[in-house]
């Protein structure tokens, strides 16, 4: 029996000398990432902030940091010039960007459907486009609604010359005060505002006349694709899980983005979560797809309207190599 302890002892040292010698794996430093926010710190990025909480950036071993968005702030150039790795932008400047020769590509979008909207007050009986002919609409200087509007008159075949176009008051005064009939809102955002004022709105959806667009998306540089494609997946898997947790509980959401919002409104915030949910989860596809028929009919609309110069392909604007790896591994 001693003879047979001794053995058993030597075998279990031989091992721990063996463990000991075998070289450890050494964990990489994290990677440090910028992304800068298209607007102020709101319920808009709530599935960024939530990965950043709940620890999702942590474990893809990505130490993010979330630059907060604002007037006068060009987007691509800092994506550009190094200054942020990933940008939220909206498709209408990543194509005109790229239409100028921008080494830029979407790697997923957040709304799948757009937020853009025309309101007019509730008693005003403008209901439809055709509505808008001798009407004021404030709108000039916001491009996304430019874009959508002239888009849905000209498939409606109406004529636009008949409509007063006035800038944008991000106070909404000329429209509160009526000296505009209908204003250019987003939905997850002035509207809220609007009717948290007690007024009551007509909603006109240029997506309801097949002016289809999508918003906020997630961009980087080809080079970030072409050199660090394991970051890049990475990242996009820990922000669309954020963003799955987000449609999931919408009030755990609210509680994380009061920790970066700009404006401390827990009403406001919930209810731009609420007024998202089914732009984000449309019930179709996955969170954060994309379609090459969708990213074509952006495209033709702009090049329609001569927002781009010369024609140019399309299928550059955006690649699903991110979001399919990212699925297929959810399905096996």
């Amino acid at each position: 029996m001693k003879k047979i302890a001794i053995i058993c002892i030597s075998v279990i040292l031989l091992i721990l000398f063996i463990g000991a010698c075998k070289p450890q794996e050494v964990k990489k430093p994290p990677d440090e990432v910028t992304v800068q926010l298209k607007w102020i710190h709101q319920a808009q990025f709530a599935g960024l902030y939530v990965a950043q909480d709940k620890g999702y950036y942590a474990d893809e071993n990505i130490n993010i940091k979330l630059i907060e968005g604002g007037a006068g702030i060009d987007l691509t150039e800092l994506l550009i010039n190094g200054s942020a790795d990933f940008t939220i932008i909206s498709p209408e400047q990543l194509i005109v960007e790229c239409s100028q020769g921008a080494p830029l590509k979407a790697i997923t979008t957040t709304y799948r459907r757009s937020p853009v909207i025309f309101a007019s007050m509730a008693d005003s009986g403008i209901i439809h486009p055709a509505d808008f002919i001798g009407k004021t609409v404030s709108l000039l200087g916001q491009t996304e609604g430019e874009i959508e509007f002239y888009a849905m008159m000209k498939k409606l075949g109406l004529d636009i010359s008949k409509v007063k176009l006035i800038k944008y008051n991000p106070d909404y005064t000329e429209f509160l005060n009526g000296e505009a009939d209908i204003m250019y809102l987003y939905i997850i955002s002035g509207l809220i505002k609007v009717q948290q004022k007690g007024y009551k709105l007509n909603l006109i959806w240029p997506g309801d006349y097949g002016v289809k667009f999508y918003a906020d998306s997630l961009v980087t540089t080809d080079s970030m694709i072409s050199q660090n494609p394991d970051l890049v997946t990475r990242l996009l898997r820990a922000t669309l899980k954020g963003w799955q947790d987000v449609i999931g509980d919408d009030e755990s959401a609210t509680e994380i983005t009061l920790k970066y919002a700009k404006i401390k409104d827990k009403e406001l915030q919930l209810a731009m979560m609420d007024a998202q949910a089914p732009l984000i989860h449309t019930g179709e596809d996955y969170i954060g797809w994309m379609k090459a028929e969708e990213w074509k009919a952006m495209y033709d609309t702009m090049l329609d309207q001569k927002l781009i110069n010369a024609p140019m392909d399309y299928n550059k604007l955006y690649t699903m190599e991110f979001l399919s790896k990212i699925y297929e591994e959810k399905t096996e």
